[in-house]
């Protein structure tokens, strides 16, 4: 009797440690990709070169902002550098 029960004592505690083990064992990681082909020097997103983005560069190259999005050569600014690809770019 005694044996039967340390048998089933250790097979509770075998089933529960393998179980809640295995919880932190295996970890689950959510992956998402964006899989859109963005065109460079598509500035406002709409798929294609063309004055929109060229005015999108202007405006940053008048006023002295700086967006990421407008910094083509990514040299950590937007001129006449990121005016010239806009313009080697275009859409017609």
């Amino acid at each position: 009797m005694k044996s039967t029960f340390m048998s089933l004592l250790i097979g509770i505690l075998l089933i529960a440690l393998v179980g809640f083990g295995s919880y932190y064992i295996i970890k689950r990681y959510k992956i998402s990709a964006d899989i859109s082909t963005a065109t460079k020097g598509d500035i406002n997103g709409d798929g294609k070169v063309d004055a929109l983005d060229l005015n999108a560069v202007l405006s940053d190259i008048s006023s002295g902002k700086y967006d990421k999005k407008a910094d083509l050569n990514g040299d950590g600014k937007v001129d006449t550098l990121d005016l010239n690809y806009i313009i080697s770019s275009w859409s017609q």
